[in-house]
Formats: structure tokens, C-alpha cells, sequence
């Protein structure tokens, strides 16, 4: 008898219905190994994936982890058994020496329902050849010109050749190869922002032509943003940091000053993000300054993407953004 009031109690359990497992949109191989790649070689894959649901799939949301990643859709809604593929494309050259892995998260709707599926790209990376600084954000309102470094840890160094930019609003100029403190053979290239580039953000690479069949073209992508002229123009327009992870960050000065020499007065300054402090001053003379510092333990993951607003009362009003772009590594 005993043994007959145990069936009885398990026939319930086993007769409940079951919570529904949400796979309406499924990878293969969600995870993918690369094995070892060189820093600034071409990775990338596809992941091919299939509706496997009963009813159609929208594609709301493409998010990947960080911004080195380039993930690429040709279409957003797959009927029941239909397939499809993301192409993901890693900026490697922007990434850590040794493993890394990157991910990318595919956010669809089935029916009345949100479901995410999360896909992994492994590899390991080896530094021979890197760029400093790895990624470039130029803010400008008339000519500028930014400057980059490439670094070669090898014994023998590659060539050069050529450094087309994409925008004929660019112009490069190469520089001598030499040796720095450290050994490394080093060469800058100087990245100019021509006066009569558009207004708005454009979206540029620079394709970095070498004689090494292992390096032959380097991507270099940048952000130019083309402002309208202000009253009061900051220099520099941009702050931009690149230090070691767990390392103090520097602060920054930014100088404020009015085209007509007029006396500049911050009435004050807002953050966008916690992680960023700023305190002001007047002078030196009719000009302000502000300084700006990052606290880079309350930075979320290894980049930050902000700013500061600055509101002046002289010598008009007027409300200036400054980006703030910081890079761990």
C-alpha cells in the first residue's frame, strides 16, 4: 500500500504540462573557435541560423558586445523554416593581446513574445603589429589634422606603401620609419580633415598598404563629425584617453576662448556619465578651463562613449558639447 500512495503522488507531477523552451530561431554553432589570429588581420564569420518555430520571426535588434564589432543583416523577418545569416566582422586591431571573446546578440519577436539568441566569436590574439590610438574620433568645425602610429614588435619591420583614405575629404601624410625607447619600430601617419569636409558624422577608414603578405592592408576605421562654428571653441574639441586597465586615468584640460578675444564665462557643466568629474575656472586671461578626469573603476566593461555639456552666460549663451571617449587595455 505504501509503495502504491508513492505512484499516486508522482502521477501529478508527471501529467503537469511543461513550461514552453523558447527556440523559434536556432544556431548551429552558436560558439565559434578562430584559433590563433594576428592583431590587425582580417576575422570574421557567419553564422547561419533557421526559423524553427511555427509562426514568422522579426529581427527587432542587433547588439553587439563592443564597438570593434561590425555585424551585418541582409533581411530581418524569416517565415517558419526559412534561414538566414549574420556576417560579424572583428576590427582586430583594437583588441587585447592574448584569448577574446566577442559576442553578439540577435534580439527577434515571435508572435507577442521578445526572445534573444546569443552568438560567440573565439580567438586568440597575437600582437605583432598594432595602431595607437586603436580607434579615432575627429571633432572639428573647420581643417584639423590627428596623427597615428603604426608599431611593429618584429625584427624586421614592414613597408608602407600607401595610406588611401576612403573620404576625398582626407588627406594622409606618411613619416619616417624609426626606432622608439622601446625597441619598436614605429611610423605616423598624419590623418588631415580638409576645411571643406560636409557637416554632419561621417563614417572613414584608412586602408594602411604594407609590402607584408601577412599585413597587406590595415583597417583603420574613425568618425569625423563636422560641426557648425561656435562663438567659444574648445581645444582640444575632444577628449581621448587610451590607458591600461587598472591604471590611473589622467586628467585632461580643455582651454575655452571666444574668436573676438571677449571674456568667457562657464556657468556650469554637466556629465553623461558618473564615471566623468569636471571642475572650471576663469583664465589664464579672458579664457576658461576646465578639467576633466575619469574615474576609470566605474567605467561599464573597457570603453566609454560620453560627454560633458558646458553652459557659458558669456560671451554668449551657448551650450558646448565636449565627447569623451575612453579605451581600456
Amino acid at each position: 500500500m505504501a509503495r502504491r500512495s508513492h505512484l499516486l503522488l508522482f502521477v501529478p507531477i508527471l501529467l503537469a504540462p511543461t513550461p514552453r523552451l523558447w527556440a523559434d530561431l536556432e544556431c548551429a554553432q552558436p560558439v565559434v573557435e578562430k584559433g590563433e589570429i594576428r592583431s590587425g588581420m582580417s576575422l570574421s564569420h557567419r553564422f547561419a541560423f533557421t526559423n524553427r518555430g511555427s509562426e514568422a520571426v522579426e529581427i527587432t535588434d542587433v547588439r553587439p558586445s563592443c564597438g570593434c564589432l561590425a555585424p551585418k543583416l541582409e533581411k530581418r523577418c524569416f517565415q517558419p523554416g526559412e534561414s538566414g545569416e549574420l556576417l560579424l566582422e572583428v576590427n582586430t586591431l583594437t583588441q587585447p593581446a592574448g584569448a577574446n571573446t566577442w559576442r553578439v546578440t540577435i534580439r527577434y519577436k515571435a508572435g507577442e513574445h521578445e526572445h534573444d539568441l546569443p552568438l560567440y566569436l573565439c580567438a586568440h590574439v597575437v600582437t605583432e603589429i598594432s595602431v595607437e590610438p586603436p580607434s579615432l574620433a575627429i571633432y572639428t568645425d573647420t581643417s584639423i589634422s590627428h596623427e597615428i602610429t603604426v608599431i611593429d614588435r618584429r625584427t624586421e619591420p614592414l613597408i608602407v606603401r600607401a595610406v588611401p583614405a576612403s573620404s576625398s575629404y582626407v588627406r594622409t601624410h606618411l613619416g619616417d620609419l624609426r626606432r622608439d625607447d622601446a625597441g619598436r619600430w614605429v611610423r605616423s601617419i598624419q590623418v588631415e580633415v580638409l576645411a571643406d569636409c560636409p557637416e554632419g558624422t561621417h563614417e572613414e577608414s584608412l586602408h594602411i598598404c604594407t609590402s607584408d603578405p601577412q599585413y597587406a592592408e590595415l583597417k583603420v576605421p574613425f568618425t569625423i563629425v563636422k560641426r557648425t562654428r561656435q562663438p567659444v571653441n574648445a581645444i582640444p574639441n575632444a577628449v581621448v584617453l587610451s590607458e591600461p586597465a587598472g591604471q590611473p586615468l589622467p586628467a585632461r584640460i580643455v582651454l575655452l576662448s571666444a574668436d573676438d578675444d571677449r571674456e568667457v564665462k562657464i556657468e556650469r557643466v554637466e556629465s553623461d556619465n558618473t564615471a566623468i568629474d569636471c571642475r572650471w575656472a576663469q583664465g589664464p586671461g579672458r579664457r576658461a578651463t576646465l578639467k576633466i578626469r575619469v574615474d576609470g573603476t566605474r567605467i561599464a566593461g573597457d570603453r566609454l562613449h560620453s560627454a560633458v555639456h558646458v553652459h557659458l552666460s558669456e560671451p554668449v549663451s551657448q551650450r558646448l558639447t565636449i565627447p569623451v571617449r575612453c579605451l581600456l587595455h
